[in-house]
This record gives C-alpha cells, structure tokens and sequence, in this order.
C-alpha cells in the first residue's frame, strides 16, 4: 500500500517499497497541499496562490496544469487516477493509500491516552509516533498558507506528543539521562513553560535541586523579559514543592527505573544536532526512478554523556568556601553548584520554605506518582527534535567544548540560585 510522507520531505513511499521525490518545490508544494486536502475539491485560484503567493505568473493555470500533469506521471500505482481534474479545481482521491501524518496523530493519540494508567505502554507508543519525523513537517514545501499553517499544527503536535513521553519516562522511574534533552527543548522553545516543569523535576530526582531552582529562575527572567509576566501556576507550584521537598516529587521506593538509554544524534527544526528519539536516516532525496527501500538506513552509533566535572570554580566554589548552610545545604544536594546555600543565621536561611498552606497545592498533580517500569528503551528524545541524524557521532573536539559549556553553566546556575534566594529573603522579610 502507498504512503504519502509529509512529515519531513515530502516524499511518496509506493507498494514495493521505494521512494519517490518530487524533484521541485512547486511540485512537491502542490502535492503536499492536495495529500492535506484529499478527498476535497481545491480551486485553481488556491492552489495558484499557494504556490506562487501574491506574484503568480501571467499564464497561472497553465503552469499549474502543468505540474499537475508531471505529478500524474510520477505517483506510483498504474490504473489508479489519483488526481482528478474537474471544472473548478484539482482533487486527489487517496484510494487505499496512508499517510504518516495519520500514523502519528493515531499513535500520539494512543500514547497520550495510555499515559495515566500505563506509562511503559504510553512511552513505547509515543516512541514510534516520534520515529516517524525525518526533518520538519512539510520540509521545503512551506510556500503559502495552507501548508504554513498544517506545518505549524504539525510542530505543536510533536512537542506535545515529546511533552507526554518524557512525562511517561519520569513516571516510569526515569530520571538520569533525558536532562540534556529537557535543557535542549526549553533552549529551543523557552516560551513553553512544561519543559521548564519536567526538567526540574528531572534534576530534583537525580538529586540536583540546586539546578532544579535554577532551571525556574530561568525560565521567570525569560518569560518576564520577553513577556512581562511571571511563570504560571504549574511551574510556580513545582518550585514550591522542592522548597518543601514534597515526598510526591520521589518515586515509591520500589520503583526500578529503566535500563540507562543510549543516546542518538537528531537535527532539529533550527538545524542543531540535539539528543534525540529513535529514528531512521531518510537518506538522499529520490527522484523518479530511483526507488530505495526507505527503512534500510542504520542507526546512527551512539555518544555517551559527559564524564563528571572537576571541583567547582567560581561563584559555587566561593559561596562554599564562606561556610553557607542552612535549608537547601542540609537539603542533600548533590551535583554541581550543590554546595550553595544560605548563611544560617541569615533571614529566610531557616525557613527557606514554602508557607504550609501553599506546600500542599504544591505537592498535588505534579507527575510525582510514578507508574510501572516500561520494558520500552527510553531513548534520550531530547532535542526538540526526534529526526533523525546522518551525520553520525561528535567528535573529541566536539566533547571538549561541551564540557567548556558545562562549565559555564555550572557557575551560571550558581549565580541563579544566589539571585533566588535573595529574593526569597526578600519577601519573606516582607511578610
């Protein structure tokens, strides 16, 4: 059976297994445009505007029914009219032919249903709708507003669809390993405040909750520059759980988390190489005539994390050296920047802690619960992403300057943390 795939190139994956390419942008723009709409009648003063906007050429309908003409001769199944010409416009009839695009949103569905009463079986099903992404949706093909906008709903369907697993994974136990994928997507998308939620509760699990409260003080200097107003209520309830440690924030004692996943390379939208889910390569792009088995690429090798740092510099190191204690050093913090505290006769160094009656609106529907252990291997999703990456695995020099990042993030978040505990001391002075 044919499968259209716009979740990427726009390709066309016939019965025996090839794949085939449009070889232009206006025609794989006006296939991706008639595979959205199948089954519907577009105009030709639609399909001119979305291939040529508002500087069509003079003979628009002509040229049109000229690329219609090539894409009649290209798609595969001999005897089957996909595209119908009526007096109006263009229709494609889909016949028995999918597409990925109705493959992700049934597994994405499934995954998203599953994830309150199954988190393992959430994961595995999320993983396979997120395989299916080669690149951006619509790739190249973006030239007018039908495909712009299918393309944008696309996108916030995949961040959703990465929000709910990494929700699986930490209810599966998980916590080590998907937070250099967190830290990716809420650098790529620092307006979307749950993978701020997520990652802190990541690092709070691994035992990080210095890094925890650095993550929020992030997110609030980012959202109130850019928009003027301060996190929400989700994310403002997280903090006040890991200033109260809430027991909620820790899996059941008995939990087992998954095995520790390997890690892939993936481009994102933007171009960068993030950690990322499971995928294929999509390979070279084919023109007709040159059909490959499109599920025949390897998986890229695997990168391991990075080795542990050396002592803290800087801010952390001096803060440490100044004999601060109080409520977040004796918190058990671990990690970088863990040593940072409050001097403890200081205001706000012993009662850094949430007022009682907010810590239990802070202890409620915080992914906290963790569910049964998933057999699914929870590949590190991060980047915003889930392509996949022919590139291959970073070099040396590559990890060299992952670990300069590193480093500088380390007194970054330091330096956080100093900034939120002032202004707790703040306004606990205040009350």
């Amino acid at each position: 059976m044919s499968e259209f795939r716009l979740l990427g190139p726009v390709t066309v994956c016939d019965t025996a297994g090839g794949v085939i390419a449009p070889s232009g942008p206006k025609q794989r723009a006006l296939l991706a445009t008639l595979v959205l709409h199948a089954g519907q009648l577009l105009s030709v003063d639609r399909l001119v505007e979305e291939l040529w906007g508002s500087a069509p050429p003079v003979n628009a309908s002509n040229a049109l029914q000229a690329h219609v003409a090539r894409l009649r001769r290209l798609l595969p199944a001999p005897g089957h009219e996909w595209i119908s010409t009526l007096p109006t416009g263009y229709l494609l009839a889909p016949g028995r032919a999918s597409t990925d695009v109705a493959r992700f949103t049934r597994l994405s569905g499934q995954g998203r249903a599953a994830l309150p009463h199954d988190p393992g079986q959430a994961a595995q099903l999320l993983q396979r709708a997120l395989s299916l992404w080669r690149g951006p949706a619509l790739q190249d093909s973006r030239h007018g507003p039908l495909c712009t906008a299918e393309a944008d709903r696309l996108e916030e369907q995949r961040l959703t669809a990465l929000e709910a697993l990494y929700e699986a994974s930490l209810q599966c136990g998980r916590s080590t390993g998907i937070t250099a994928g967190l830290e990716r997507l809420s650098a790529d998308h620092p307006l979307r405040e749950r993978f701020y939620d997520l990652l802190m509760l990541a690092l709070y699990r691994g035992g990080r909750q210095a890094e925890a409260l650095g993550v929020y003080e992030r997110a609030r200097r980012h959202l109130i520059t850019t928009l003027g107003i301060e996190p929400g209520p989700a994310l403002r309830a997280r903090l006040e759980a890991i200033l109260n440690h809430c027991p909620t924030l820790t899996p059941p004692p008995h939990q087992t988390p998954p095995p520790s996943p390997s890690l892939h390379q993936h481009p994102s939208p933007t171009g960068r190489s993030h950690p990322s889910g499971p995928g294929r390569p999509p390979g070279p792009a084919r023109s007709r005539g040159d059909r490959t088995d499109p599920m025949a690429h390897p998986a890229p090798a695997c990168t391991a994390d990075p080795p542990a740092l050396s002592p803290l510099t800087g801010p952390a190191a001096s803060a440490t050296s100044a004999g601060m204690t109080g409520p977040v050093a004796s918190a058990g913090l671990t990690g970088p920047g863990a040593s940072v505290g409050v001097p403890a006769g200081s205001p706000g160094g012993a009662g850094l802690v949430a007022p009682t009656a907010g810590a239990g609106a802070g202890c409620s529907d915080l992914t906290g619960s963790a569910g049964p252990t998933g057999s699914v291997d929870l590949t590190d999703l991060g980047g915003s992403a889930g392509f996949a990456d022919p590139a291959g695995v970073a070099g040396s020099a590559d990890l060299a300057g992952e670990l300069a990042h590193l480093r500088a993030r380390i007194e970054e978040l330091a330096r956080d943390q100093q900034d939120l505990l002032r202004r707790i001391q703040r306004d606990q002075a205040v009350h």
